[in-house]
This record gives C-alpha cells, structure tokens and sequence, in this order.
C-alpha cells in the first residue's frame, strides 16, 4: 500500500421539483459565488458520510445518496486529488440555517443557472444536466461477499445506471 496522501473532496448534487439545491460561499476563494454543497473528508470518514454531513452543516437538510454523478481528478497542491459529486435526496424540512460558511441557500429552476456567478464550470455543467433530463448516476451498492459498513462499490451495468 502506497503511503501517498490524497486530497479527497465531496459535493452534493440534489434535485426537487425542478429546482436544483446551491449554496452561496462567504468566504474564502469563491465568496459570493454558487456553488453544491462540497467539503474535504476528514480522515475518519467515509466520502459518503462526508456528503452528507456536508449538506446537513451548509444547508440544514438531510439526505441519502442515490447515486455517483462525476468524479474529477488532478494533482493539487503537490498531491493527487479526487473530487466526488453525489446525487442526493432530500429527506424532510431544513432544520438549520446555514453555517458560517455559507450566505445563501436555494433552489434554482434551470433558467435561472446561467445568471449565476459560480465556483466552476464544471459544476455549473453538473446542475445544467440535473435539470435538463441528461442526469445519470451510478447506484450504490454493498460489495458481494464483503460485510464492511461504509464499503460501497459504484459499477456500470443494465441495472446500476439510473435517471433520478
């Protein structure tokens, strides 16, 4: 096993009636500009766990992963990085206001994504095809023959696409 140290990061890519859920940053590098859920994962956890956590903290709600929607992967800061955008789903009312972190949330109808000033292109591509019925995820699913909590494989094949 390689001891390299990875930079590994998560988004949540969620979609209700039509309207797609973004988070506008405070602070830092991308202050004022639109963006998914999205966190680094601490060492102690899981990416999907990170996920989650990381809508609960940036937008008051909770939710489950229904799929793996993109993975981008480059070599940052000296080191490899990953990021993993998840199509979530939505469970129940907000029960929070957003963290620090965050100065606005809402739920955005394909019209209006253009308008927006986003953290990337990419993910402003990502909620354009969440909205305009290209979305495609791969589903989750327990490892055969593996009894781990948290071990998750995604996998191509006439069952694991889904269109959420």
């Amino acid at each position: 096993m390689s001891d390299t140290v990875y930079d590994v990061g998560v988004a949540v890519r969620a979609v209700r009636n039509q309207s797609i859920l973004l988070v506008k940053e405070a602070r830092g590098n991308y202050q004022h500009k639109w963006g998914f859920p999205n966190s680094g994962v601490d060492g102690n956890e899981a990416p999907e766990t990170a996920a989650i956590r990381e809508l609960m903290e940036e937008t008051g709600f909770s939710g489950s992963i229904v799929g793996l929607t993109a993975v981008r992967s480059t070599f940052n800061s000296g080191k490899p990085a990953i990021f993993l955008c998840y199509d979530v789903q939505i469970e129940g009312q907000q029960y929070d206001s957003p963290s620090s972190e965050i100065s606005e949330v809402g739920w955005f109808q394909l019209s209006e994504l253009k308008s927006l000033n986003w953290v990337s292109e990419t993910m402003h591509t990502l909620a354009i095809d969440a909205l305009d019925g290209s979305r495609m995820s791969l589903v989750p699913s327990k490892s055969l023959g593996e009894n781990k909590p948290n071990y998750f494989v995604y996998s191509v094949n006439k069952h694991s696409l889904i269109n959420p």
